[in-house]
C-alpha cells in the first residue's frame, strides 16, 4: 500500500470503545483510576483498535536495519561493518534486545531496509545499499524516503495478517544518533549541539565532528521543518524512515505501535 492510500485509512480513536474500556476499569474492585498511566494506556488501545476485547498475547519488535553515509565524517567510534554483524545477530537472538523480548514473549523481526550489504536478513523491502553522506548531498531522494517509509507500512500489514495485536519499534545502524538529531534539530528547532550526544560513547573530538557535520548537512540542504519527508530525505536515515512508516501503518491499521528510543 502507498503513504498516500495509507494516509486515507487513518481515522480518529474509537471513542465507544474507549467509553466501555473506561466502564470496565471503574467496574473493578479497586480504588478509582488507581491503575493511573496503566488504566489510560488500555483505554487507548481499545481506541485504537476500536474493541474493549483487544488480545496482546502476541506481540513483535521490528528492528529497520540501513547504513547512513554521514559516517564517512568520523562521527561514530566503530564503521558500518556493525551494522551487519548486529542485523545478523537479530536473527540468532543474540542482542541485547533479544533478551528483553524473549522474557516478555516478544518475536523480533528485523527488516534490512538499507544496509550497505546484504545478509541473512530479508531484503524484500530494501530501498538502498545505505544512505549517501548528507554532508556532501542529500541522504536520499524524497522517492527512496518514501519507500522507506511504505517498508514500514509493508511490516504492518504483514504482522497484522499474522495476528499480531501489539508492536514495538527498534533500529540498527550505524551512524543513526548522527541522523536522528539532525532531524530532532530541524523539526523541533532546537540547537544542534543541544539535540546532539556521544551516541555509542564518542570522544569530545568525537562529538565535535558529530555536531559540525550535522551542522553543515542542515545549512547546505536547508530542510523544510513543516515538510517531514523533505527532512528525512535531505538530513534522515532509511531505518528512522522505516520506523516512521510503522507509526504510520499502525494508526491505518489499528495496530498499537510502542514508540521507543531517540
Amino acid at each position: 500500500m502507498t503513504l498516500e492510500e495509507t494516509l486515507q485509512k487513518i481515522h480518529p480513536l474509537d471513542e465507544k470503545a474507549m467509553e466501555i474500556s473506561r466502564k470496565r476499569w471503574d467496574s473493578i474492585a479497586k480504588p478509582l483510576h488507581s491503575l493511573g498511566k496503566m488504566e489510560d494506556l488500555v483505554v487507548q488501545i481499545a481506541g485504537i483498535t476500536g474493541s474493549p476485547d483487544m488480545n496482546l498475547k502476541k506481540r513483535a519488535l521490528v528492528a529497520m536495519c540501513a547504513d547512513n553515509g554521514v559516517v564517512e565524517e568520523g562521527v561514530t567510534q566503530t564503521g558500518q561493518e556493525v551494522t551487519a554483524i548486529v542485523a545478523e545477530n537479530f536473527l540468532t537472538g543474540d542482542t541485547s534486545a533479544c533478551t528483553m523480548c524473549r522474557q516478555c514473549g516478544t518475536d523480533v523481526y528485523p527488516v534490512d531496509v538499507g544496509r550497505a550489504v546484504d545478509t541473512k536478513v530479508p531484503t524484500d523491502l530494501k530501498v538502498a545499499m545505505g544512505t549517501r553522506n548528507m554532508v556532501k548531498e542529500p541522504a536520499m531522494t524524497r522517492e527512496e524516503t518514501v519507500k522507506g517509509i511504505e517498508a514500514g507500512i509493508e511490516m504492518v500489514s504483514r504482522l497484522k495478517a499474522k495476528g499480531y495485536g501489539l508492536l514495538a519499534t527498534g533500529e540498527m545502524g550505524i551512524g543513526n544518533t548522527t541522523t536522528s538529531s539532525a532531524v530532532a534539530s530541524v523539526l523541533l528547532d532546537r540547537p544542534v549541539e543541544e539535540m546532539t550526544g556521544r551516541g555509542a560513547g564518542l570522544s569530545s573530538d568525537g562529538l565535535n565532528r558529530k555536531i559540525t557535520a550535522i551542522k553543515k548537512a542542515i545549512d547546505k540542504h536547508q530542510p523544510d521543518p513543516k515538510d517531514a519527508i523533505d527532512v528525512l530525505a535531505k538530513v534522515g536515515g532509511l531505518d528512522i524512515a522505516g520506523m516512521a512508516g510503522v507509526f504510520i501503518g499502525g494508526a491505518a491499521f489499528s495496530v498499537p505501535v510502542v514508540i521507543d528510543g531517540f
